[in-house]
């Protein structure tokens, strides 16, 4: 493409030179030439070739999110004629070397999904799936369980307005009527992960954090059955404006974690929750990292003592290696609710929602502790 460019801007170009009167438009008229898929494709089959012969054959040195960057550039190929086998190739390709860095996804291609943000994956073409290394089809139940998490659609329903209080429903949605997921622990936090990566996208501020609140499957003890999975409640990272008669402040970022558990008590009441379910419940919690892959988003020092005050101990989280970590904040301390970094947020958010906390409420005889209302 370099070669092509500099052809046409010569050309172009008039006596006076590249520095000449008209070299802007010269330029301007060069860049307008360039073939535009055929530099995609160059970029990235160089980006790909350096790949192949550089010398950290392990590829220790080469992260999980660079490829991933990688795949995304991969998405804007064009699929028109003939150019899409070369598209396939190219993104099997890069496939490849993500299975070359994650070495576990040739046996686990669930895994994937961890590691690369749901809509890039959606904007590769199928056959790249296949020709990659990914043991996509060892099996039926693997490749059932590929495809379905491939199709997720959480919809237009999760984008309510962020200040209503309006009840969000981002039950997941299933493109391919004829498959599903097999319900399994694995899974159904795959798919919890793939929401609050969703709901994260709705954020307008730097960091795109989103969390997901859910009872995780339990067994019966009396008939042995499993229960599915239960979404209490929903949350990303917003700004949320303060009523300046009440404080010295014009706005507060709520961070996910906050939202969701506002979200959770106005849907199900403050009782149930901190009696029945927050003791029983896993939050989920993701950032994104631009908009093809994952960061590490571990409680902040405001979240922490926020989710043990309200009796939330179990904590998923993504990181950029295409993992979930998992946190125990045990014990939980409803004493908390006394310190103000947890009460001033958790106050926002239940105005914001336009419900009242009780146990907020109680909290206002203790020091340093903000009223509510």
């Amino acid at each position: 493409c370099g070669d092509d460019w500099v052809r046409k801007f010569n050309e172009l170009s008039t006596s006076e030179g590249a520095f000449g009167v008209g070299s802007s438009n010269n330029f301007r008229e060069a860049l307008k030439s360039l073939p535009v898929q055929e530099c995609y494709r160059k970029r990235l089959g160089n980006a790909l070739s350096a790949l192949s012969s550089s010398t950290a054959l392990d590829f220790e040195d080469i992260s999980i999110q660079q490829v991933a960057g990688l795949l995304r550039g991969s998405t804007f190929l064009s699929t028109d004629g003939n150019d899409d086998v070369n598209t396939v190739e190219l993104q099997a390709r890069t496939l490849s070397y993500l299975v070359r860095v994650m070495p576990r996804l040739a046996s686990n291609p669930r895994d994937l999904f961890l590691a690369v943000q749901l809509p890039i994956l959606q904007k590769l073409k199928l056959g790249a799936f296949n020709n990659c290394g990914l043991a996509v089809r060892s099996s039926a139940d693997v490749e059932t369980e590929f495809r379905s998490l491939l199709s997720l659609d959480f919809g237009e329903q999760c984008k309510s307005s962020m200040h209503s209080g309006e009840k969000r429903k981002c039950a997941f949605i299933s493109n391919d009527n004829d498959t599903a997921a097999p319900n399994n622990e694995s899974n159904s936090n795959t798919i919890h992960l793939l929401e609050a990566a969703h709901l994260a996208r709705n954020g307008a501020v730097r960091a795109q954090h989103g969390a997901v609140i859910y009872i995780p499957t339990e067994k019966n003890n009396n008939n042995g059955e499993s229960t599915e999975a239960q979404v209490i409640g929903r949350g990303w990272n917003h700004d949320f404006i303060l009523d300046r008669s009440k404080t010295n402040k014009n706005k507060i970022v709520l961070h996910s974690e906050v939202h969701a558990v506002a979200d959770a008590i106005r849907h199900h009441g403050e009782d149930k929750c901190f009696d029945e379910l927050f003791p029983r419940a896993t939050i989920m919690i993701v950032e994104l990292e631009s908009d093809y892959g994952y960061d590490t988003c571990h409680p902040c020092p405001k979240c922490d003592p926020l989710l043990r005050a309200v009796g939330i101990t179990n904590v998923l989280h993504t990181t950029p290696r295409g993992t979930i970590e998992e946190l125990d904040l045990s014990p939980a301390n409803a004493n908390m609710l006394c310190n103000i970094f947890v009460s001033m947020p958790l106050s926002a958010a239940c105005q914001e929602q336009k419900i009242r906390c009780k146990r907020l409420e109680r909290a206002e005889g203790c020091p340093n502790v903000p009223s509510p209302r």
